[in-house]
């Protein structure tokens, strides 16, 4: 997950993670775990101000971040996710809170692999279930309303 160089475990570091040094100055900028599993995850300062804001989770092993969760805001919550659904490289899902209170309320997903978002679901009323889902059904760049989530069978991706 990271070509940084990494520095021996210290009591004061998660239990078997390594300290990496992305910029090369000496200072830890994050950690790597590795789990029993083969799975990974890194959490990571990246505008160096003392506080982790990136989490990178490598799910089957290969190396790669599948997903990855990002502070936007600094209010040491989770802002806005992404996710490589297929394992291709390519992310599928990105979700935001956009309303800042820790649950992501809208999604939009790639869902037939063509690199183009064309399905979208947002949680309108702040109950953590996704309420209204958009697609863009025929890829003309325009969105429609296809219904609320409830009665669509739409996955609920605000809870996820």
């Amino acid at each position: 997950m990271s070509d940084a160089d990494a520095t021996s475990f210290d009591s004061h570091e998660p239990h078997g993670a390594e300290q990496v040094d992305y910029d090369g100055d000496g200072s830890a900028d994050g950690y790597l775990v590795h789990e029993s599993d083969g799975s990974a995850y890194e959490v990571v300062d990246t505008n160096h101000d003392g506080a982790y804001d990136t989490v990178l989770v490598d799910s089957d092993g290969d190396g790669q971040a599948d997903a990855a969760g990002y502070d936007t805001d600094g209010d040491y919550r989770v802002d806005t996710v992404a996710y490589d659904r297929d394992h291709d490289g390519d992310v599928d899902v990105v979700g935001v809170d956009t309303n800042h209170d820790g649950v992501i309320d809208t999604a939009v997903a790639d869902t037939d692999g063509d690199g183009k978002a064309d399905y979208a679901v947002v949680d309108t009323n702040e109950d953590g279930k996704a309420d209204v889902v958009y697609t863009d059904s025929n890829e003309d760049g325009h969105w429609e309303q296809s219904g609320h989530a409830a009665s669509s069978g739409a996955p609920d991706y605000a809870s996820a």
